[in-house]
């Protein structure tokens, strides 16, 4: 009897300082554009300066879905707060979707003229000038992810036949990178310092749907894969180490998706679900190979999430200050200081948050 009081006392003492270790966060408001009430982070710099959109609330259910005119870009900074990045002349739209730590910021406008969803990639510079890069010869529409360092961009273009390939612009010239054999759209969604891209070719709607997560060493696209049986994977980020993270299915979770991590020999793993639900997906990763994404509950219900070897999936939500009225959704972006956005349910409407660790 001693020995199991022993171990019982053990394994709370054991408990007890694993929570006491827990990584914990604060949580900032970014707000939204004047006279819209939604907005969403898509991205975070090592300085902690955020950039996204704002627009109004959509029959989708989540922000900057881009089919509403009026949706901006925006970038934000704790000290100067939220600040419109307008779009390209006689446009309407226009959303920020990456930001070096130079302050250099990509994304997408529509043009003048053309539909509100019909887009091309831009850039804004430090100062807020904005460029059209363009598209692919023939093609009609580009979108331009995220910017590394060195100011390499990666992102996509239609081409004359009306396929889709993965791009990438450096001094604002545009390249194509090509799909994986037999794909009908190829978007570039991520770039590291080292010039490595990822992303995701598909192959048919379905259904099923099908894809393959891709890796651009520089030279050659290399397909990454699925969980064992799957027929469809997606890249969404890379660390500077070339630590990889997206979603996948597999055999036994078939059209549903996990989030997964390739590790830097090309090994995927499957990173689980939250408590009681049954999909996840992961949309960064840093340094550290902290993985942020979202998936579901039991009732449904999308919650932030973030991943870690030690700690597994945990959601967000049990991370922050209980009575901040947050509901976080969606973890799009996470830097090197292990700081966080994406957006949330704050007083009925979604809002983009940054949360700070505080240990």
């Amino acid at each position: 009897m001693t020995s199991r009081i022993a171990s019982a006392w053990l394994v709370f003492v054991l408990a007890a300082a694993a929570a006491a270790t827990a990584q914990t966060y604060t949580i900032t408001e970014i707000g939204v554009l004047k006279g819209d009430n939604e907005s969403s982070g898509f991205w975070i710099n090592n300085l902690g300066e955020v950039v996204g959109c704002s627009d109004t609330k959509t029959i989708q259910g989540y922000p900057c879905t881009g089919l509403v005119a009026g949706q901006h870009a925006f970038s934000w900074t704790r000290s100067g707060g939220i600040k419109d990045l307008g779009v390209l002349p006689g446009a309407t739209v226009s959303g920020a979707s990456g930001l070096n730590d130079s302050g250099t910021v990509v994304g997408y406008s529509n043009v003048k003229g053309q539909p509100a969803t019909n887009f091309v990639a831009v850039q804004w510079s430090s100062t807020g000038a904005i460029t059209n890069l363009g598209t692919l010869a023939g093609g009609s529409s580009s979108a331009a992810f995220v910017i590394n360092s060195a100011g390499e961009v990666a992102g996509d273009s239609f081409l004359s036949n009306g396929l889709v390939d993965a791009t990438s612009w450096s001094s604002k010239k545009i390249k194509n990178l090509g799909a994986l054999p037999k794909a009908i759209f190829t978007a570039g969604l991520a770039i590291n310092d080292n010039g490595d891209i990822v992303g995701e070719s598909v192959f048919g709607y379905g259904p099923p749907f099908t894809s393959h997560g891709f890796r651009w060493n520089g030279s050659a696209m290399k397909d990454l894969g699925t969980l064992p049986g799957g027929v469809t994977s997606m890249a969404n980020a890379v660390n500077s180490s070339g630590v990889i993270v997206g979603q996948s299915d597999g055999t036994s979770t078939r059209g549903t998706w996990h989030a997964v991590l390739w590790n830097t020999s090309g090994k995927i793993q499957d990173l689980g679900v939250l408590p009681g639900g049954t999909y996840s997906m992961a949309f960064g990763v840093n340094d550290s190979n902290v993985v942020v994404g979202y998936g579901n509950l039991f009732d449904n219900a999308p919650h932030a999430m973030v991943w870690t070897s030690t700690a597994g999936m945990q959601d967000l939500n049990s991370l922050i200050p209980a009575g901040t009225g947050w509901v976080l959704i969606n973890a799009n972006a996470i830097n090197n200081l292990g700081q966080i956005t994406g957006y949330g349910i704050k007083n009925g409407y979604n809002h983009a948050f940054v949360l700070t660790p505080v240990n």
